[in-house]
């Protein structure tokens, strides 16, 4: 179940808890020198130190605890939520004990591939996470922390997921967490989410005046009619995709006319006895010959 509010509260020191950001190392590389670039004196520890991940160090994510009133704060509410810096929580803990618990969700069980590491310093895992567990409040996860606020950005438009702490038993559990089904789902659609704004930005950086674009108005909605085209034709795979997008992407949907442009729509749409990518790939070789045709000037320059 959702729980949405419109941003996270203010924080003073009247509310006796400490407030804290889990701040991604990718997102924010190098996020050390970040860090002492917004925090005249940050109170932080990366995640991998001491763990068998410390080499990656340049890349951990970091816990700082924040000042009453610390501007940094309202910074990440307006700016880190869009831009996907991590995410925040509360607690009456000590900085020890929420380090221990974050580091023990560094590692974790897949009902499948055994041990693995847990990217949950991003705004979308640990969403994902929490939010496909039965009762969220109530979770291993939570650990220490009393509030967990989750910027969700739905293109561009940013709303918070929020949880509050009901467990009363905070003890760091001996057993790695288990991720379930229903995590896993979580992280198949994420993939899939993310493969879907690859696919935008493919379309948006190289065919921005292209056909397609001009035909569905925006590279997401360009990217999606690509992602249903490709599995409507028997295309299966990344490389699959990024063909076809590059084909839709100049000639648009008359690529798939076979009275138009038979050279191009016929081994996209007909079955021949040769694999799937092969027809494919010839698809792609006719589309860019048609491209350089419409430009030549012998044929009378763009169609």
């Amino acid at each position: 179940m959702e729980r949405r509010i419109g941003m996270p509260p203010s924080i003073t020191s009247q509310s006796g808890l400490s407030h804290y950001l889990l701040l991604d190392g990718v997102t924010l590389q190098p996020l050390e020198r970040w860090l002492y670039e917004h925090i005249a004196s940050p109170h932080y520890e990366p995640l991998y130190l001491g763990t068998p991940l410390h080499e990656c160090r340049s890349l951990s994510p970091c816990l700082v605890q924040l000042a009453p009133n610390d501007p940094l704060w309202q910074t990440f509410i307006t700016t880190g939520g869009r831009q996907g810096w991590g995410w925040a929580f509360s607690s009456s803990a000590s900085f020890d004990e929420l380090l221990q618990h974050l580091r023990w969700l560094l590692f974790v069980e897949h009902p499948h591939e055994g041990t693995q590491i847990l990217c949950f310093s991003q705004p979308s895992v640990m969403h994902g996470l929490l939010d496909a567990e039965p009762h969220p409040e109530r979770s291993l996860l939570m650990g220490a922390m009393q509030q967990v606020w989750i910027p969700v950005n739905a293109h561009g438009s940013v709303t918070w997921y929020a949880v509050a702490n009901t467990r009363s038993d905070h003890v760091l559990p001996r057993e790695r967490f288990r991720l379930q089904q229903a995590h896993l789902e979580t992280f198949s659609r994420l993939d899939w989410q993310r493969f879907s704004r690859e696919l935008s930005e493919h379309l948006a950086t190289f065919f921005s005046d292209g056909q397609l674009l001009r035909e569905y108005g925006t590279a997401m909605a360009a990217a999606e009619h690509v992602t249903l085209m490709t599995e409507s034709l028997g295309f299966t795979g990344r490389r699959a995709h990024f063909h076809l997008a590059n084909i839709l992407g100049v000639h648009g949907q008359r690529a798939l006319d076979k009275d138009a442009m038979p050279d191009i729509a016929t081994p996209l749409t007909q079955p021949d006895g040769r694999p799937p990518m092969q027809r494919l790939l010839a698809a792609s070789a006719a589309a860019e010959q048609a491209a350089l045709e419409s430009t030549s000037p012998l044929t009378g320059g763009r169609q």
